[in-house]
């Protein structure tokens, strides 16, 4: 699998309000977006979960964070903040083929925790947390689709202007 540089580091937090501060003045970023998104098919364990999952993004350069906030039924998020509180919980990249991807993964020696599909400003996105223990963190895997095309999705400004004019993000903050 040839994946190319890490999109966002990912952190579970309960209040994002406050994390969006508290990161904001830690690492000197400013703006905040959410991501919009239609509801989540998402499969923890295998098993099909009735939860909301709020994801916000900020950043300074090429590097951005993503801040994690979850209710509803237990899933990855919910069970790695029980367990560790609020830390690095994933890093993520962008792949051309998620099924590909993670049979590749899967061949290493990794297991899938956590499955989801979503829409968003007309793009359909799939994504699978893959790692080895589930309580150490995991690897994130995202496909985007719109259409038959595929959006590779790390231009640095993504989260900022296109998001914005696309409507995959609202500000925030």
């Amino acid at each position: 699998m040839k994946v190319g540089k890490i999109n966002h580091i990912g952190i579970v937090v309960t209040d994002a309000k406050e994390a969006m501060s508290r990161y904001g003045k830690l690492y000197g970023i400013k703006k905040w977006y959410k991501l919009v998104a239609g509801p989540l098919d998402l499969y923890y364990r295998g098993e099909k979960r009735n939860c909301t999952v709020d994801l916000y993004f900020g950043g300074k350069g090429g590097t951005k964070i993503e801040l994690i906030e979850t209710h509803g039924e237990p899933n990855i998020y919910t069970t790695f903040y029980i367990n560790r509180g609020e830390a690095v919980h994933h890093y993520q990249y962008n792949v051309k083929d998620l099924d590909a991807a993670v049979k590749e993964c899967q061949a290493l020696g990794m297991r899938v925790f956590q499955h989801a599909t979503f829409d968003s400003a007309g793009a359909t996105v799939r994504y699978a947390y893959v790692g080895t223990d589930e309580a150490s963190g995991a690897i994130e895997l995202i496909e985007t689709r719109v259409g038959n095309r595929f959006i590779k999705g790390d231009v640095p400004f993504e989260v900022g202007f296109i998001g914005v004019l696309t409507g995959n993000y609202k500000r925030v903050k």
